[in-house]
């Protein structure tokens, strides 16, 4: 499984590169395109909008899955180490929970905005939001992946159990 995961992720990183390096060419294409021609592609803010939503998400699971994503650990640093661990479980089951929701109501938000279409062309909103669930629900697989291999972990390693 954990294999399965870096595969994930290392894609992940690529498309969210190569998405971010669209929306900057995009961008630089409609600047020249409007200084030079004096006019400008009217769908480019709007796929933009779809890329940076999907950029942000593809991003934000693969900062997750590496354990690069922002951390305040100033009260935890100062706890014990049991403490410490059953508070990062604790945690650990709140952000199941929160990916859980976010994938009901991601996917409610997709269908919704299916019905909608972007302002300059006629291709629904839902394909951008489309991310939340989805991206989502890699982080969930990670969040499961990461407790179970902890509680096995602790199992086998009893009270001596260190969290990477």
């Amino acid at each position: 499984m954990k294999k399965v995961i870096e595969t994930i992720l290392n894609t992940l990183k690529l498309i969210s590169g190569l998405l971010l390096l669209t929306i900057f060419f995009l961008y630089i294409i409609n600047i020249a395109l409007r200084y030079f021609l004096g006019n400008s592609w009217l769908w480019i803010p709007d796929f933009t909008r779809l890329l940076f939503i999907w950029t942000v998400f593809t991003g934000t699971t693969y900062m997750y899955g590496k354990k690069g994503h922002l951390v305040m650990d100033f009260f935890v640093s100062k706890m014990r180490d049991k403490r410490k661990k059953m508070l990062r479980f604790i945690i650990d089951l709140f952000q199941m929970v929160l990916m859980m929701i976010l994938i009901i109501k991601g996917i409610e938000i997709t269908k919704t905005r299916m019905r909608i279409p972007f302002a300059t062309w006629d291709f629904p909103t839902g394909y951008a939001y489309a991310a939340v669930p989805i991206c989502s629900f890699i982080m969930l697989v990670i969040s499961i992946h990461r407790v179970t291999d902890e509680l096995i972990q602790y199992r086998k390693g009893g009270e001596n159990y260190e969290r990477s």
